[in-house]
């Protein structure tokens, strides 16, 4: 039989357990925090990622007034900067290598002897965008893109829904093309993993488009994916419906009010079995138990 004590003691054991679990609770949320936290990056650093940022801009200026040859100049300023950069607290290493890539890549496209002026343009874009989004992880230059991406989203849909494959292909190839050019600022400025998301579902899209056969469904299936991604990328008030449902903001909070919840039933519940047969609980055996 249990008596009030025993009840007594059922509580003091759980409030026990509460206690600990709500300091292993603090103690998990701190470090999880603590891991969280990125490093704060220097203001030598800043003011190196602000040169850099002045000197893709001026880079990118000069190649738009038709300045070719003081526009790869200046690239070759800005090569020599990226080396003299730590990147802790301002991007990831796989934003850092994609900075470096797009800048490297952006050398090789400015020192072929023929090259189409646009694909200067689009390689001197990239590298601006890139830089903006090291200095201003907040407010990138890159967001103006995403009303361009959502059109070319709807474009894809469009042609997928229409089922004329030929436009399908036109689409999802813009759609690549415009991607393309966000794609290393986003890496910087983004969870990688998202990032990759959003490559492999263009990929998928471009690849389909050039299957023979009927690649419709497949092409509309991704469609609304695609545009949870964009969202979540662009941090556009859409990806409420994406995001996993957020923890509690007090969990601390949460952990006290469901102990003294129990702790309440517990003393309700002592106090009525005091009340009733002297505090004795009696244990009957259940009617088809007969031994």
């Amino acid at each position: 039989m249990f008596g009030a004590y025993n009840v007594k003691r059922l509580g003091l054991i759980i409030t026990a357990l509460l206690v600990a679990a709500l300091l292993g609770g603090c103690s998990g949320n701190d470090k999880d925090k603590n891991e969280a936290e990125a490093p704060k990056p220097s203001q030598e650093q800043l003011q190196k990622a602000d040169l850099l940022n002045r000197t893709a801009d001026d880079m990118y200026q000069k190649l738009l007034q038709g300045e070719v040859e003081d526009s790869r100049i200046v690239l070759q300023q800005l090569t020599d900067q990226i080396s003299q950069i730590r990147y802790e607290g301002l991007t990831s290493a796989e934003g850092m290598t994609a900075l470096t890539q797009t800048v490297t890549d952006a050398q090789r496209i400015f020192g072929l002897a023929k090259v189409q002026p646009e694909d200067r343009q689009i390689a001197a874009a990239k590298v601006r965008l890139a830089a903006d989004a090291l200095t201003h992880p907040t407010q990138p230059l890159w967001l103006q893109y995403y009303d361009r991406l959502q059109d070319d989203v709807t474009g894809v849909e469009q042609a997928a829904k229409s089922q004329r494959q030929s436009d399908l292909q036109s689409a999802s190839s813009r759609l690549e093309h415009n991607y393309s050019i966000v794609q290393p600022s986003l890496v910087i400025g983004r969870m990688p993993s998202d990032v990759e998301k959003m490559d492999s579902l263009v990929t998928f899209v471009r690849s389909q488009s050039l299957l023979q056969g009927e690649p419709f469904d497949d092409v509309l299936n991704a469609v609304p994916a695609m545009r949870q991604m964009l969202d979540k990328l662009f941090m556009r008030q859409a990806t409420t419906a994406y995001l996993p449902y957020p923890e509690p903001q007090n969990p601390i909070l949460w952990t006290l009010t469901f102990g003294l919840i129990i702790l309440s039933s517990l003393a309700f519940a002592g106090w009525r079995l005091s009340k009733k047969n002297d505090g004795l609980v009696p244990v009957r055996r259940s009617n088809d138990d007969t031994r």
